[in-house]
């Protein structure tokens, strides 16, 4: 079933979205505005530098300032280094394709965690 909220941007070809939030979130992909960014002192995505267009872009890139390094463990002498596990499993999936997603040498390095461990999460603590 399609939506029935359409982006007038010309030359869009993005499918009709299903609620007007939605296309909204959308409009950003065409806006040249970004005005969200990064605290991490002399990064380029700072103040003054290209920023971000959405606030959750702005705090996923957080992690590679915080981040311990995910470094492929099938590469020769770990060359591949990446600030973020999606961005290994990526690498993974691409360079290494034998190998499962679940494998247990792999799972070690993902399981790694930034300084702080839940950064960008919320735990509910005392819920019964």
């Amino acid at each position: 079933q399609s939506g029935g909220f359409k982006c007038d941007f010309e030359g869009c070809k993005a499918a009709p979205f299903q609620t007007q939030y939605l296309l909204n979130s959308h409009a950003n992909v065409h806006s040249q505005v970004r005005d969200h960014y990064c605290s991490e002192p002399g990064c380029p995505r700072g103040v003054g530098g290209r920023g971000f267009k959405r606030k959750n872009e702005m705090i996923r890139h957080g992690l590679v300032h915080a981040s311990p390094g995910y470094a492929c463990p099938y590469c020769p002498d770990r060359e591949h280094k990446y600030p973020r596990p999606d961005n290994l499993q990526r690498h993974v999936k691409a360079h290494h394709p034998e190998k499962e997603k679940d494998d247990p040498v792999l799972r070690s390095v993902l399981a790694r965690r930034p300084e702080g461990g839940t950064r960008g999460r919320r735990r509910r603590i005392g819920v019964s």
